[in-house]
């Protein structure tokens, strides 16, 4: 083993050992919640800080050092902290991947998905959280978002933004570090030139326009969500979290209620645990609805099959969406050489001592992924070529584009993480990646905010420990592959605007799309990858109640981005805490009410 790679290898997860905190078979607390990712975090945090004794189960250890680097982030898919789900092809998507199966990243780790993403923090649309239920809008939703936020940059936004933003909550939320590179102005200038506005701040009054995003990121590492929540003092004395304990199934007793929940610990114990009030389950929108269906909550027809005893018969698992998107790669000039951890093996060794040391340097940064943009395809003028707001529609975005830089050169040195996360054929992956071996890449995802397709979340057998079948369906609804040739006749703009075309820049083609009129349906159809933010597995008026409480089972509840009925036009993760804090609220204040009437 090189210098460098054991150096990589004293970041990961588990190089050092990690501390164990065990439970008791039998044991009885006042709330079980299951999964300590974003979620299961903040709830379980606001329970033990009400005074209730929590235990939190997460199925992960630690996350690792590595996973504190925000410049490292790429290098977190596929490996141990990812649950790297495989998935079913629906033969219309992803279609230059190995069984034209598009994976799913998910943290297995404290922490969960916040772990392992790119920390962009975006709440996405106050339209996106009315979902025609009692108690659910905007207004209702935007209390929560503040209370955990603690912006510190403020001073860098402009003033009207203050009345959107809390500087006093529990979770930090800034800028990320400058990555030096001046491709930052170059893609601000090139949107602009489309008349994209630039927006210094897509959470307060509009989302629309070309910005640098905030994100989960502080003295130059990123936030783990969990730990910031767990980490509290009045926290640490009432909560319990055990790791590496793989929830198993929620023990339902005949009477409809739940009663705990079983867990495996390796390497062959088994333990069953008690909640004296309720049992709250944040696994996310795949391990969640798996759990669910185990215990006899589902699809009763699809449990019967695996000879499940049906305890509610809910459309669990069913109308899963997701962002889905198609990655462009860009050939540009390369007299940029980028200071990134990942240009070259030995710059690998030095560049983590420098973050080790001063918490700066580029690893304190994600490149050019903090530069994103949203806008409404549908009034992007074509013939124009620039953007429109002449209706009310415009300020309601379709469309996310996200950016990313690749060294000339890099891709070769790291072959294998990136067929791991991509999961393309050596065929496929040639075709494309041989162009960085002489220029570098700019790598954009337009990211489809509102798709029409809809995937399930379904048991693969009665194993417990044995992956779900998840079918995400992505471009199966014919409108989601207009929005993307539209969205990718948009990108073909966008790279002949004069900052890209100063660097010669010009889109790696696929031979075997041709060049007629159908090239980017072609395209889309073979490049597309999952966004990663799953969501409405479990979802609010469907298989849930509007106080989170599963429909026909007495003390279970969920929490994560299973509930959202749809997707926000954003990252999921600021939701996802939000939903957190709220199930706390709602467990506290029913439970009061319950006392008061006893």
């Amino acid at each position: 083993m090189s210098i460098a790679q054991l150096s990589w290898r004293m970041l990961s997860p588990g190089f050092w050992g990690e501390r164990r905190s065990f439970a008791r078979d039998g044991e009885e607390w006042d709330y079980i919640v299951v999964g300590a990712g974003a979620a299961g975090s903040a709830a379980a945090a606001r329970l033990a800080l009400g005074g209730s004794r929590v235990l939190l189960l997460e199925a992960g250890g630690d996350a690792g050092l590595v996973s504190k680097m925000p410049g490292a982030t790429f290098a977190l898919s596929g490996s141990a902290v990812d649950w790297h789900y495989a998935t079913l092809s629906n033969n219309k998507s992803c279609l230059s991947n190995v069984d034209n199966m598009c994976p799913f990243i998910r943290g297995r780790c404290v922490g969960g998905s916040s772990a392992v993403n790119f920390m962009m923090y975006s709440r996405g649309n106050r339209r996106d959280y009315d979902y025609n239920l009692t108690g659910w809008t905007w207004e209702h939703l935007e209390p929560y978002f503040l209370r955990y936020e603690g912006l510190y940059d403020l001073h860098r936004l402009p003033k009207s933004s203050a009345r959107y933003h809390n500087t006093s909550g529990i979770i930090p939320i800034g800028f990320f570090g400058d990555s030096g590179n001046p491709w930052h102005e170059r893609i601000i200038e090139a949107l602009e030139s489309l008349d994209i506005p630039y927006n210094p701040d897509v959470n307060a009054k509009s989302q629309i326009g070309v910005s640098q995003i905030l994100g989960y990121v502080a003295g130059g590492e990123r936030v783990n969500i969990a730990k910031a929540y767990l980490e509290q003092e009045g926290v640490k004395k009432t909560l319990k979290l055990v790791k590496n304990a793989r929830c198993t199934g929620v023990i339902i007793g005949e009477d409809n209620v739940a009663r705990g929940v079983s867990v495996f610990i390796e390497p062959n114990t088994t333990l069953h645990l008690y909640a004296k009030h309720e049992v709250v389950l944040s696994a996310g929108a795949v391990a969640t609805p798996q759990l669910l269906m185990l215990s006899g909550v589902g699809p009763a027809e699809h449990l019967r099959e695996f000879g499940i005893p049906v305890r509610a018969d809910l459309p669990v698992g069913e109308g899963m969406s997701d962002h889905v998107l198609p990655v462009v790669y860009v050939q540009v000039d390369d007299e940029y050489k980028s200071d990134s951890l990942l240009s070259t093996i030995g710059s690998k060794s030095f560049r983590a001592a420098q973050w080790l040391a001063t918490r700066s340097g580029p690893m304190a940064s994600v490149g050019l992924t903090d530069v994103t943009a949203f806008i409404n395809t549908e009034c992007y003028n074509f013939t124009q070529r620039r953007l429109l707001r002449d209706r009310p529609e415009c300020d309601l975005p379709n469309l996310q584009l996200i950016h990313a830089f690749a060294d000339k050169g890099l891709v070769g040195l790291m072959r294998s993480v990136m067929q791991t996360t991509l999961s393309q054929r050596d065929e496929a992956f040639e075709e494309i990646f041989s162009h960085n071996e002489e220029r570098s890449f700019i790598v954009l995802s337009p990211v489809l905010l509102q798709p029409a397709s809809r995937g399930r979340v379904r048991l693969a057998g009665a194993d417990p420990r044995a992956p779900p079948a998840v079918a995400p369906n992505y471009l199966d609804d014919d409108r989601d592959l207009r929005d993307m040739v539209r969205a990718l006749r948009f990108l073909e703009h966008v790279v002949r605007a004069p900052a890209y075309r100063r660097h010669n820049a010009s889109l790696v083609r696929l031979r075997a799309c041709g060049r007629g009129a159908g090239y980017w349906a072609c395209y889309a159809r073979r490049m597309s990858q999952s966004g990663h933010h799953a969501a409405g597995t479990a979802a609010l008026g469907r298989v849930l109640d509007a106080r989170l409480r599963v429909r026909g089972v007495r003390r279970l509840r969920v929490a994560d981005a299973s509930v959202l009925p749809r997707l926000p036009r954003g990252n999921t993760a600021a939701a996802v805490i939000a939903i957190g804090e709220r199930v706390a609220d709602f467990i506290t204040e029913d439970r009061r009410l319950q006392e008061s009437l006893q």
